[in-house]
């Protein structure tokens, strides 16, 4: 076991080295000691429906696509994350037309996916309230975050190299910004920035992660998928196929990067306890068990 901490935090340390950067962090205006992360899973809307009810007395953090729902414009978010290179590698041509983009010839569904992806960048970068968006630091000159920073978005970027070792030394380089822990979803992101900005609670809302329930296997032997988001009224089935067009995702895959995203969230806690702040999953039902629950309503006076 010690060897193996030795050799995760040895290679870690070179990783850091090679690919990680100083990173400046922005004078967050946080209004209070807590934030929400608003995930995109269903049970999410009646958490905003009481948001858009009462005055919130926290800061909000939304994620991808959340931007084309509704409620983007009402709730406001003060902070937004977006983690998936789907988001930063596409040209000025692919977010004018999503048909161009190449992966439609692989993946014809894919064309709704970018659909989706160039609405919420087109309402991202007409809100008018201010708002701050991370980013990982790879995507920094993209064409579209130039455009972002451009209309007036605060972009603060962060180092996704994944980090291993011993404990002490995650904590320092957590700590600095130059490395996170493995990030299977961009809650897991979103979840590590957070602990580091000055909170001391933190409640994830919108956290389903149903997703095993989610699964088909048809008479291809292909996995099918049927994806619910908040901001969706309908399922989205689509067969798993890799991105860079090597054929299908098998089961036993996609249960390995399960156990991966929930190993995040054990390893996020881990760094929460040592940053003195608390997580909460305000989520009914949802598929996380790593931190204590509470009903959502202790965020509201009514």
């Amino acid at each position: 076991m010690i060897i193996n901490r030795i050799i995760e935090t040895l290679l870690s340390f070179v990783k850091i080295t090679i690919k990680s950067r100083p990173i400046s962090r922005h004078s967050f205006k946080i209004k209070n000691n807590s934030i929400v992360i608003v995930g995109n899973g269903p049970s999410a809307r009646s958490f905003l429906d009481k948001v858009q009810n009462n005055e919130p007395m926290f800061d909000l953090l939304a994620v991808n696509k959340f931007a084309i729902d509704s409620s983007f414009s009402i709730v406001k978010p003060n902070f937004y994350l977006m983690h998936d290179g789907d988001f930063f590698t596409f040209t000025e041509e692919i977010w004018s037309n999503a048909k161009s983009h190449p992966r439609v010839n692989l993946k014809p569904e894919f064309e709704v996916w970018q659909e989706q992806i160039n609405q919420n960048w087109t309402n991202l970068l007409t809100q008018n309230w201010g708002i701050t968006l991370f980013i990982p630091k790879q995507y920094e000159d993209t064409f579209i975050v130039k455009k972002a920073k451009s209309s007036g978005i605060t972009i603060q970027t962060y180092n996704y190299t994944v980090t291993k070792g011993f404990q002490f030394f995650k904590n320092f380089i957590f700590n600095s910004g130059l490395g996170m822990p493995q990030c299977q979803n961009v809650i897991n992101a979103a979840i590590f920035q957070s602990i580091r900005m000055p909170v001391n609670s933190i409640y994830v809302c919108g956290l389903d992660h149903d997703f095993h329930r989610n699964l088909s296997v048809g008479d291809d032997n292909n996995v099918y998928e049927s994806v619910s988001h908040l901001y969706t009224k309908d399922p989205f089935k689509h067969p798993l196929m890799h991105a860079d067009g090597s054929g299908k995702v098998y089961l036993r895959q996609i249960f390995n990067n399960l156990s991966k995203l929930h190993s995040s969230y054990f390893e996020l806690h881990k760094f929460a306890k040592f940053r003195q702040v608390t997580i909460f999953n305000i989520t009914p039902n949802g598929f996380v068990d790593e931190f204590p629950r509470l009903g959502d309503d202790v965020l509201f006076n009514n």
